[in-house]
């Protein structure tokens, strides 16, 4: 299993997180922290998003990347989560 961080940046729209989660959790992408806020001079939202899956981060990111209130997606992190016993 593999834990990844995504950088996106979104238009704010009342749906946007929704169908964010929404396409996530269909992928088979498990959300572990999300953080959010809101930039006032483009009218836009920034989130971090850190998921977890055993499918590649491609699967997901193309996915978001067909969102029409997406602007831009970035990979900032990708690491191996060790099993815990």
């Amino acid at each position: 299993m593999k834990q990844h961080t995504l950088n996106i940046t979104a238009q704010q729209e009342p749906t946007v997180l929704e169908k964010i989660l929404q396409a996530t959790r269909y992928r088979g992408f498990v959300v572990k922290g999300m953080t959010m806020f809101q930039n006032i001079e483009n009218n836009s939202i920034d989130i971090q998003l850190s998921v977890s899956s055993v499918s590649a981060i491609e699967k997901l990111t193309v996915q978001l990347n067909k969102l029409y209130d997406i602007d831009t997606i970035a990979i900032a992190t990708s690491e191996p989560v060790q099993c815990q016993a």
